[in-house]
């Protein structure tokens, strides 16, 4: 999980928000001194903020209830993405979530829209909170930004189904990356993303985030990707043909 918090996390307050005002236009604020560009809209209570820094993506969101855990669940409906399950990253004490999918999202958001997300709670707590947020189309910042990050502007991947996050796919041959001979690193852990092929193996298989980075662990992740397998779903589910993600842990051999 990526996620930026800095001083922008404390310029919206928590609490439940419904739907809000749109926005005139993104903000673009671009520092070349801090490899720093940056797009937000205010709505008043919260924050939207797609940020590019020294090449990391994110997408945060403010004005959001503080969060206990590091992991928040919601149910998210932006352009292509409908009512999708996805893990947005918190951090504890500060009312601030970030994406997962932080490009793909930003993709949904060049050509304007609702941004509909539904956090869910975490236990003990009040119920969903609802944020529904109108982005103006305007894609000259958000395209600033993932140019900036050297993201794509149009991914046909973005389109494909998200295998569900609840239950977790049982793996009939796991990844079983081999250890980079140049590590200097005890440890470290790539996330994955694949498509599930016909005969339930992975293919196109792309490293979202490594770290920590340089030292070949998204290379021996990807590479134990060609022998693995997953079962199929006992539901009946048939989740071929969608994205899975996953994260693959390194640990230096002993």
């Amino acid at each position: 999980m990526r996620l930026f918090v800095s001083a922008l996390a404390l310029l919206a307050a928590s609490g439940p928000t419904l739907a809000q005002d749109p926005a005139e236009d993104w903000d673009l604020t671009v520092n070349a001194e801090r490899q720093l560009t940056l797009a937000t809209l205010d709505f008043g209570d919260n924050i939207l903020a797609l940020r590019c820094q020294a090449g990391t993506l994110d997408l945060l969101l403010t004005g959001v209830p503080v969060s206990t855990g590091a992991l928040r669940t919601a149910r998210v409906t932006i352009g292509a993405v409908a009512n999708e399950e996805q893990v947005w990253a918190a951090r504890p004490g500060q009312p601030v979530i970030g994406a997962d999918e932080p490009a793909r999202l930003a993709r949904q958001l060049r050509a304007g829209g609702d941004l509909d997300l539904r956090l869910q709670p975490e236990p003990g707590t009040e119920g969903v909170r609802r944020y529904r947020l109108t982005a103006p189309a305007s894609a000259a910042a958000v395209d600033a930004v993932l140019t900036a990050c050297g993201e794509p502007l149009d991914e046909p991947r973005d389109l494909l189904v998200r295998v569900p996050l609840e239950p977790a796919p049982t793996w009939l041959i796991q990844p079983r990356p081999i250890w980079p001979a140049a590590a200097t690193a005890g440890e470290g852990a790539v996330e994955v993303s694949c498509v599930v092929s016909p005969d339930w193996g992975l293919a196109d298989c792309r490293a979202e985030g490594e770290a920590p980075a340089g030292q070949g662990f998204a290379a021996a992740a990807l590479a134990s990707t060609a022998a693995a397998r997953i079962a199929p779903p006992a539901d009946g589910t048939d989740v071929r043909g969608r994205i899975l993600r996953f994260t693959v842990r390194l640990n230096r051999p002993s």
